[in-house]
C-alpha cells in the first residue's frame, strides 16, 4: 500500500502512520525507509495519538534565522570566529562573493552565503592557516562554509529517522560592486549577522 501511494503523484504527498502491536526495532526501522511517516504502538492513549498527529501534520516553520544560527556554529567551530552584536558602521565591501547549496531530500530548498572577500580571506585563513590566501582560496573557504552550515541546518528539517537529504556541489557569484550585497540584504528573508566587524548575510530558499 505504502509503495503504490508514494508512486500514486495523488497520495505520494500523505503522510502514513502505522498503528500495530509490532515491537520489532528491526521492522519498524524497515517500514520508516520505506516512508511511513511514524509508527504508533499499540495498546496507546488518547494523548499519544493526539501528540503524534500533531506531529504529522503541523509543519514547523522554517526560517533563515534558523540557518544564521547555523552559520554561526560553523564559523565558531571551523574558523573560531564569532558573532557580534550588529553596528550601524558596518562597511559593505566593494567586492563581495555569494554561495549557494542545494538540498534535496525530505524538504527541498537552498541555501545562499553572502560575505566580502576580504571576510572571505580571513577565513581561508583561518581554516587552512594560510597567510596571505588569493581569491581562489577564499572562493573555496566560503563554499566549505557553506557546505558545513547546510550541514549543521538540515537536522532541522527532518522529522523521523528515516529522513535523508542529498546536496550539491555549491557554487558561486562574483560581484565587483556592492549592489549584489544591497539586492540580497533587501530580500525580507536575509539575515544579516556581524562576524568580528564583518558583515556576512544568509538566506534561505524553500522549494516545497
Amino acid at each position: 500500500m505504502v509503495h503504490r501511494m508514494k508512486s500514486n503523484e495523488a497520495t505520494k504527498s500523505v503522510p502514513v502512520v502505522v498503528v500495530s502491536t509490532e515491537s520489532r526495532t528491526t521492522r519498524v526501522k524497515e517500514l520508516l525507509a520505506e516512508g511511513v511517516k511514524n509508527y504508533l504502538h499499540k495498546p496507546f492513549t488518547p494523548e499519544e495519538f493526539r501528540d503524534l498527529m500533531q506531529t504529522v501534520w503541523n509543519r514547523p516553520r522554517i526560517e533563515t534565522k534558523n540557518v544564521s544560527e547555523a552559520l554561526i556554529e560553523a564559523l565558531e567551530v571551523m574558523a573560531f570566529l564569532t558573532s557580534m552584536p550588529m553596528e550601524d558602521d558596518l562597511a559593505v565591501s566593494e567586492e563581495t562573493i555569494l554561495a549557494e547549496i542545494d538540498f534535496m531530500g525530505a524538504r527541498n530548498g537552498s541555501i545562499q552565503i553572502i560575505a566580502g572577500l576580504d571576510f572571505s580571506r580571513i577565513l581561508a585563513e583561518n581554516i587552512s592557516n594560510l597567510d596571505d590566501p588569493g581569491r581562489e582560496e577564499a572562493c573555496d573557504a566560503l563554499k566549505e562554509l557553506s557546505n558545513v552550515t547546510c550541514g549543521l541546518f538540515l537536522p532541522i528539517l527532518t522529522s523521523t529517522t528515516a529522513d535523508s537529504f542529498a546536496v550539491t556541489v555549491p557554487r558561486l557569484q562574483a560581484c565587483d560592486n556592492s549592489s549584489q550585497w544591497h539586492e540580497f540584504v533587501a530580500d525580507q528573508n536575509s539575515v544579516v549577522s556581524n562576524i568580528e566587524g564583518y558583515m556576512v548575510a544568509t538566506r534561505l530558499i524553500m522549494k516545497d
